[in-house]
């Protein structure tokens, strides 16, 4: 009889919630093995030393509480944190010199020293016969940033295996729950995911990533009827940039990673957005796409809440299983 490979512990340390997730395959599959969440007192702000001793008491109750398999744990910045911008730079003979020149077109943009970050790129996918420039998504953070937040899960007497940038993650949730069938995956797809301070968009073809940007719109601020059409006006100019790059097909699809039960003036939004743009649009709920190992315990994820959504706690459980998992 075949053993169960668990993945390491994939940690979503957002403004709003601290979600974990642990997947598993088995002769059945893949399945959701253990998870649990712990919202952020709203006084709390993200990034001071409360919050941090916060959230480092949050993941060692989430652990204690639930029955996750080992310490390894995969990890994103919080979007505050990660610089992300696009760039078009000259195609050239070698990608270090391509990554050279993006890193030169961001430098002053960036909202710490340039001796002071690690910075990563990511080539869009496009023809190499076709134009003299190549688009760049250029991902970068203070060394300090990414000292703090691996204090916590240090303090935490957890281990980091990986730190994976958040859009990154967001594919893999696409690519694994939502992009199954073969003419799905050369699909331009848009994904957009709403916490509570940001909107997180990526566009993507498959498994690889086309543009990603940060909004900052997210429930908390869609109470005001004026700041729901603000996010559509910014999910729209996300896409008319995308329809300027060369070499790109248009968007297909349009999916909203959130909890099945998401309020309905945000899905009507996107709904108008998909409208404008002539696409279908879907709601993706993670929970619902996955199976549950209930024959050794009842996941502490509550399925019916209401806002939250999962992705990018699942996406990065998905890289960990990719880069190595656990025979039990």
């Amino acid at each position: 009889m075949f053993g169960k490979k668990y993945g390491p512990i994939g940690v979503d340390l957002g403004s709003g919630h601290l979600r974990a997730v642990q997947l598993a395959q088995n002769g059945q599959g893949l399945c959701l093995h253990a998870g649990g969440i712990k919202t952020k007192p709203d006084q709390l702000k993200a990034g001071t030393p409360e919050w941090q001793r916060w959230a480092m008491e949050s993941l060692r109750e989430i652990i204690r509480e639930n029955r996750f398999k080992g310490i390894k744990v995969m990890t994103a910045l919080p979007s505050d944190d990660l610089f992300i911008d696009q760039v078009r730079v000259s195609r050239s003979s070698s990608p270090e010199a391509i990554e050279r020149a993006a890193f030169a077109k961001v430098q002053n943009k960036l909202p710490f020293k340039a001796e002071e970050g690690l910075l990563k790129c990511v080539f869009v996918e496009q023809p190499e016969a076709k134009g003299a420039e190549i688009e760049v998504v250029v991902m970068g953070a203070s060394r300090l940033a990414v000292e703090v937040h691996l204090a916590i899960y240090e303090q935490a007497g957890l281990e980091v295996a990986g730190m994976v940038p958040w859009p990154l993650a967001m594919v893999s949730s696409y690519t694994c729950f939502f992009c199954r069938r073969r003419n799905e995956q050369d699909r331009v797809s848009m994904l957009m995911s709403l916490g509570t301070h940001h909107c997180n968009i990526v566009i993507c073809r498959g498994s690889a990533l086309l543009f990603a940007r940060v909004v900052p719109i997210g429930f908390a601020h869609l109470r005001q009827t004026d700041e729901m059409n603000r996010l559509i006006a910014e999910l729209d100019a996300c896409t008319r940039y995308f329809q300027t790059m060369s070499a790109v097909e248009p968007i297909e699809r349009l999916l909203f990673l959130a909890g099945s039960g998401v309020g309905r003036s945000v899905c009507e939004g996107v709904a108008e957005l998909a409208q404008r743009l002539q696409i279908a649009a879907q709601v993706g709920d993670v929970l619902s796409a996955i199976r549950v190992d209930f024959a050794e315990q009842k996941t502490m994820i509550d399925r019916r809440n209401a806002k939250v959504d999962w992705s990018l706690a699942f996406g990065l459980a998905l890289q960990g299983l990719k880069t190595g998992s656990k025979q039990v």
